[in-house]
């Protein structure tokens, strides 16, 4: 084979191959829907929570993990809940805050869970004149039977969503 044909095809898969990397990146989502609730799922589950109808404001926070093309069953979304009074424009909470201010935790995967239980949790937000929301989040959840924990944090503009 030539030279320069090794080159090419060297090129050639070089571009092949980052393709594939970026083909399937983690995207993050933040939404935001006027007149409704979420509350516990019934089962002590960590998968979903329920989310209704209702007279709240609910956040939604999506991290939707990469897939590892080798490893079977390795999906993973985490989804963080806020959820505040209708009436209100601003907020900040942690876990030494008596609010009404709600939070929960779930992970979507192949796997099972019980339901998370916080032990670290700060939420802040404003809304914005153009009728969206700034909110910031630092969280770290743990299952109690078996002890793991996850954290996330972030801080972004949330939009109207559609249920």
């Amino acid at each position: 084979m030539g030279m320069k044909k090794l080159f090419a095809l060297l090129i050639l898969s070089f571009f092949i191959f980052s393709c594939g990397e970026d083909a399937n990146p983690e995207s993050i989502q933040r939404y935001f829907y006027g007149n409704s609730e979420v509350s516990p799922a019934d089962e002590n589950t960590g998968l979903y929570v329920n989310w209704t109808d209702g007279s709240r404001t609910v956040f939604r926070f999506i991290k939707v993990h990469p897939e590892e093309e080798n490893i079977a069953d390795d999906e993973l979304t985490e989804v963080f809940w806020i959820e505040i009074p209708s009436d209100v424009t601003e907020f900040s909470a942690n876990l030494n805050t008596d609010s009404d201010v709600e939070t929960y935790y779930t992970r979507s995967c192949f796997c099972g869970f019980e339901a998370f239980e916080f032990t670290e949790l700060e939420v802040s937000g404003n809304k914005l004149d153009n009728g969206t929301w700034d909110i910031s989040f630092k969280m770290t959840a743990k299952t109690p039977a078996y002890n793991q924990e996850f954290s996330l944090e972030d801080s972004g503009i949330y939009f109207p969503g559609e249920r």
